[in-house]
């Protein structure tokens, strides 16, 4: 077979290698954010599951050749991930290729990056954008994600939502409020705050707020004690530019699951020349846990 007729006949899987490495090497056009903020984890199931356990009570005295109590551990909550999966694609005509507009074809894949790379972002950050609204999207325990009223199966509430700005008093009270959350039968965690997040629009005071040296907000010089304390990370795929938010992220449990990372592949239509190129992946999103993250909406929480 010469080389003419195999162009002639499959001239768009000639064309592939090329719009492949397109797709990929443009994919991350705008740095990754939600792998800053989430758990990424493969999987190879149509389904994951996490399961929160309740953890034990105190230990009861022991008296001199008393028997030991045992204890069962406080029923947890399992959270069910369940893959989803998104496609999209476009087509080339016999046509396009023999008129040598191929500049307008490189583009093609770029852009089909882009609008892929932008859905995995956009669906991550719903889990931080409705974690106040616990009508429309509670998490395992019927609460928001943000709550002040967390039900623990050990008794009594625990919470992970502060109001107010993003200010140096609100941001302590918001510290604080991750301290005092404790396990699900009422034991302390000890945590380590590290990330501030926050929307585009707050970048600026998150960073004089922890980078400053004196006490912002004030006229005096008072020493900022919260200098270096946590690391600003900017997430643009944040709707609310008032909401922010503290995280320890050893202890929390935002995860999203790679079932198949974004595929690029090619087909032609034998009768009319098109060649159709598609982006494929699957994946599932969303939270284990309230603990390890206090959110704030910038003011006041509508219940």
């Amino acid at each position: 077979m010469s080389l003419g007729r195999y162009d002639n006949a499959q001239w768009g899987k000639l064309l592939e290698p090329g719009l492949r490495k397109i797709f990929f090497d443009n994919y991350p056009e705008k740095s990754e954010q939600f792998n800053k903020v989430f758990n990424v984890n493969s999987s190879k199931k149509a389904k994951e599951y996490d399961l929160l356990l309740g953890g034990f009570a105190p230990w009861d005295n022991k008296t001199e050749k008393g028997s030991v109590t045992y204890q069962d551990p406080t029923g947890g909550h399992e959270i069910t991930y369940t893959h989803n999966s998104f496609a999209s694609g476009f087509k080339v005509t016999r046509e396009m290729h023999d008129d040598e507009q191929y500049n307008v074809i490189n583009k093609m894949p770029k852009a089909l990056a882009h609008s892929g790379r932008t859905k995995v972002e956009v669906d991550a950050a719903t889990v931080l954008n409705a974690g106040f609204d616990g009508v429309t999207r509670p998490i395992y325990d019927g609460k928001a994600l943000f709550a002040n009223d967390h039900v623990l199966k050990g008794g009594g509430t625990a919470s992970n939502l502060v109001t107010g700005e993003l200010n140096d008093a609100n941001l302590k009270l918001a510290i604080k409020c991750m301290h005092d959350a404790p396990d699900e039968t009422g034991n302390k965690i000890q945590y380590q705050p590290k990330y501030l997040i926050v929307p585009r629009a707050k970048e600026f005071v998150a960073r004089e707020i922890v980078g400053s040296n004196q006490k912002t907000g004030t006229d005096f010089n008072d020493i900022n004690t919260l200098k270096g304390a946590l690391e600003v990370v900017v997430y643009d795929y944040l709707t609310n530019d008032d909401a922010w938010f503290v995280m320890d992220p050893a202890v929390a449990q935002l995860n999203f699951f790679w079932r198949v990372k974004p595929e690029f592949k090619h087909e032609e239509d034998f009768d009319t020349l098109e060649a159709k190129y598609r982006g494929y992946m699957r994946y599932s999103y969303g939270v284990s846990d309230f603990r390890g993250i206090v959110g704030s909406t910038g003011g006041a929480v509508t219940p």
